[in-house]
Order: C-alpha cells, then sequence, then structure tokens
C-alpha cells in the first residue's frame, strides 16, 4: 500500500514541477513565506481530502467505495483531458503573479496552492477508499508538491541561464509547459 500511496502522490504532484518549471524560465520567485503557505495549503487540503474518504468508507460497503474510489479517478483524468483539449486557457499569462512582480507573495500562493491541490483532492478521497493511510498520503502529496515546485524552479532557470534563446521563445515554452500538463 505504501508504493500505492507513493504513486497517488506523484501523480497528483507533477503540476508542480512543470508549474516551477514554468516559473524558472519567466524568472519567477516564490517567497518564503508563499512556500510556507503553500505547503501548509496542501496538507491542509490532502488531509481534508482523506479524511473526507475515510469517513464515507464508514457508511459505504467495500464494493461500492472501491467502485466510487475508481469513478473518481476516472472523472477527474476525464475532465483533465477535456480541460486540455478545449480550454485553451488553463492557466493566465501571469501564472498567478497577479501584480506582475515576478514574485508569487503570500496572497498569490494561496490561490496557486488551491490550483494545484484541486486534483489532490479528489485523488485524496480516492485513496482513503482504496484503503491508503491518510497520514502517509497527506505527507507525501505535500511533500511531493513542495519539492516538485522548487525542482522545477531550479531547472526553469538552469534551462534559462545557459541558454542563448529570446524572452519570446521563452514565454512560448512556459505558455506550452503549461497547456501540456494539463494534457498528461
Amino acid at each position: 500500500m505504501l508504493i500505492n500511496c507513493i504513486f497517488l502522490a506523484i501523480s497528483s504532484s507533477i503540476d508542480s514541477l512543470g508549474i516551477g518549471i514554468t516559473y524558472g524560465i519567466r524568472n519567477i520567485k516564490i517567497s518564503f513565506a508563499s512556500k510556507f503557505i503553500l505547503l501548509a495549503i496542501s496538507i491542509f487540503i490532502s488531509f481534508i481530502s482523506v479524511c473526507f474518504g475515510s469517513f464515507l468508507t464508514c457508511f459505504l460497503p467495500d464494493f461500492f467505495t472501491n467502485f466510487f474510489a475508481s469513478f473518481i479517478l476516472f472523472i477527474i483524468a476525464f475532465i483533465i483531458i477535456i480541460k486540455s483539449l478545449f480550454d485553451k486557457k488553463t492557466h493566465n499569462n501571469s501564472y498567478f503573479d497577479f501584480n506582475h512582480s515576478n514574485i508569487i507573495d503570500p496572497k498569490e500562493s494561496c490561490f496557486l496552492s488551491l490550483a494545484l491541490s484541486l486534483d489532490s483532492f479528489g485523488i485524496g478521497i480516492s485513496s482513503s477508499l482504496i484503503g491508503i493511510n491518510p497520514l502517509f498520503f497527506t505527507f507525501f502529496i505535500s511533500i511531493f508538491q513542495f519539492v516538485f515546485l522548487n525542482f522545477g524552479i531550479w531547472i526553469g532557470y538552469k534551462i534559462k541561464k545557459y541558454s542563448n534563446i529570446p524572452n519570446f521563445v521563452w514565454s512560448f515554452i512556459s505558455a506550452f509547459l503549461l497547456f501540456a500538463i494539463r494534457t498528461i
């Protein structure tokens, strides 16, 4: 079950890597306070989702909870595919940097963390319905989101630093990455 927990946490946190790369390429920084807020909201939303799923297991028979968990994961995957096909504006050009300061401040980090945690909410419910430990899932998803975001920023900085590609090309690449995140 620990392996399943890790895989579910990685799959629901992978968006953070792509957004981090986009931020690094565009030279957008995330303040320390904002990183703490991102981590705290991620922990909170993940924990609430697995608690809600655990609550459902008290009232629903096992065969139904397994079916319901699979159904939720299918719906999440379907919504992501549909949004990526029909909604080209998954994220606007500011990428949650609403004041265009190139720094994600604490207020902006609340919006970013909610966007990053939406997929994990449904996956958290599903994971608890199939018997994954709520504390492990909450821990892993929060850690993976935090690590992937920071690692992505580092990758983005390195890519931009060691190339002579004009800024408008980087803007196109970052927009493509955000689109690709929702398609994968």
